[in-house]
């Protein structure tokens, strides 16, 4: 994937959807994913450029497959 055609925006509005739809904070997401809320905050804003390794986190604490956070 080229990174013209990638948006951490987009990721991160996936993310906050997600989390929304679960009904958990980013308190929560924060303490199951074991990443900063503030980290979190920035991500779900696309300010952040998380690791695959942090998305997968992420992926895990809201209980659905990394693919899923790139839809």
């Amino acid at each position: 994937m080229a990174d013209e055609d990638f948006s951490f925006k987009r990721l991160g509005q996936k993310i906050s959807q997600l989390r929304k739809i679960r009904r958990l904070s980013q308190e929560v997401l924060s303490f199951e994913s074991g990443l900063d809320r503030t980290y979190i905050c920035r991500i779900e804003n696309g300010q952040a450029n998380p690791t695959i390794k942090t998305i997968r986190k992420i992926a895990l604490a809201l209980k659905t497959k990394v693919i899923v956070l790139f839809d």
